[in-house]
């Protein structure tokens, strides 16, 4: 019933995120500067991305190689850079796309950026670590902001992304994601585990009302 009512929640509150997000927003999260283009994710309303944050703050990732899927207005990925790591962020919306280049020329970060439907134009290479933080309300997003949010009837974005990931890693390679308890975890991990991954709950934390999980995603052996 308490995710039921959750879910009822979000839906209501959804158009309003999106009237929120209809005008550019400036914030400043860790010290790192954001301007937030309008139907961009917006990482300051929303408990998983300073999660995830969290988690990277405290990892020693000077010299590793780290891509930031869906990344928005790239703070992991500035984030990353400014713990020295060699960065690649990417995103399927072209609006996100121009908001990464813009955030990262003003925090002066150097970071390799693609507008890429997940891994499809990505230029091929092992990563260290991915951080994921995905859309995952199984709705078929209608407009650009909404692939932010929803992955699809049939959880399409996880299906691709599972596909499509393996190539991309190696046996330490890992993956990092973070879920909230609104969704279907288990829908996603028996994706990961058709797929020949391992899934593993590193850590979780309940923010306010919400409670929100990190997976480590690895290649089983």
């Amino acid at each position: 019933m308490k995710i039921i009512l959750k879910k009822i929640s979000f839906f209501i509150l959804f158009p309003l995120f999106k009237f929120y997000s209809n005008k550019k927003r400036e914030t400043t999260i860790s010290g790192i500067h954001l301007k937030i283009y309008a139907g961009v994710f917006n990482p300051g309303l929303h408990f998983s991305t300073k999660f995830l944050l969290e988690w990277l703050q405290k990892q020693n990732i000077a010299g590793k190689h780290v891509l930031e899927l869906g990344a928005g207005t790239g703070l992991l990925s500035m984030q990353a850079a400014k713990q020295k790591a060699l960065v690649t962020a990417s995103d399927i919306s072209g609006n996100a796309y121009l908001n990464l280049n813009e955030n990262t020329a003003n925090n002066k970060v150097a970071i390799k950026i693609f507008q890429s439907d997940l891994f499809t134009d990505i230029p091929w290479q092992h990563f260290d670590l991915m951080l994921i933080n995905p859309p995952y309300y199984p709705k078929n997003p209608v407009q650009e902001s909404e692939y932010a949010w929803f992955c699809g009837q049939d959880f399409d974005y996880f299906q691709k992304l599972f596909f499509q990931m393996k190539p991309f890693m190696n046996y330490t390679s890992k993956a990092i994601m973070v879920l909230s308890e609104d969704c279907n975890i288990e829908v996603i991990k028996s994706l990961a585990l058709q797929n020949k991954f391992k899934w593993q709950l590193m850590e979780q934390k309940k923010i306010w009302y919400e409670v929100n999980y990190l997976f480590e995603i690895t290649l089983r052996a």
